[in-house]
């Protein structure tokens, strides 16, 4: 197995953690991610109850993790497993192996669509996001510096900042149904050089002021 190969399989572990304890869809919970064996650029996902006691109560999918030169993400895993679970778990073309105790079901990206994400999975993917800036610096120099959270409701979300030059701490208000990607990049500008939009919040106590990017 190549360097690569076992970096990408890495990557989508602290992705899956959080179907651990949610499920990905009805009684459906991730509870294993395995390396395939021989080298191979695939990945497995064990999915069962969360209560399983035995491997024998669990599933194992296995993706492939190129096709066509295109990697899968997790975000494609935890699409695709959505579509099977809720589907019954059935492969495509019916077939079985078992790896202990576990039914083997081969997935093929081209012929399995993803399930849309939820507004839960859009703002989780936000927040890691901006906390694993965070995580990675570990003087915690990073500016702005993300230092809490909180969902207003099913798409929007409050982040609070520590900002160079503003007192106290800052709140931004998002929409996760937004550009996600444009937004996190734009942060830091926003919060520096939109102080004169900024608000006080009298209900909010954690922060000195908000800056409303609902409109992103």
């Amino acid at each position: 197995m190549d360097e690569e190969t076992v970096r990408d399989q890495a990557d989508l572990i602290p992705l899956m953690l959080q179907h651990l304890h949610a499920p990905l869809v009805g009684e459906s919970y991730v509870r294993g991610v395995l390396p395939a064996p021989g080298g191979v650029d695939a990945v497995r996902v064990a999915v069962g109850p969360v209560d399983a006691v035995d491997t024998g109560e669990l599933t194992l999918y296995e993706f492939p993790l190129l096709v066509g030169g295109d990697p899968v993400t997790a975000y494609d895993v935890i699409g695709m497993l959505r579509t099977l679970c809720g589907a019954g778990g059935r492969s495509p073309d019916g077939s079985r192996t078992a790896v202990r105790g576990m039914p083997l079901v081969p997935v093929d990206p081209a012929v399995v669509p993803r399930a849309d994400e939820s507004a839960a999975d859009r703002g989780l993917r936000l927040v890691r996001t901006l906390a694993r800036a965070t995580c990675f610096d570990e003087t915690h120099a990073t500016d702005p510096l993300l230092h809490g959270f909180l969902f207003l409701d099913q798409d929007r979300v409050r982040l609070y900042f520590r900002a160079d030059g503003l007192p106290g701490v800052t709140a931004a208000d998002v929409r996760t149904t937004g550009a996600l990607t444009a937004l996190i990049a734009a942060l830091p500008s926003l919060l520096l050089g939109e102080v004169e939009r900024m608000a006080a919040d009298d209900g909010d106590p954690q922060c000195a002021r908000v800056l409303d990017l609902t409109y992103w």
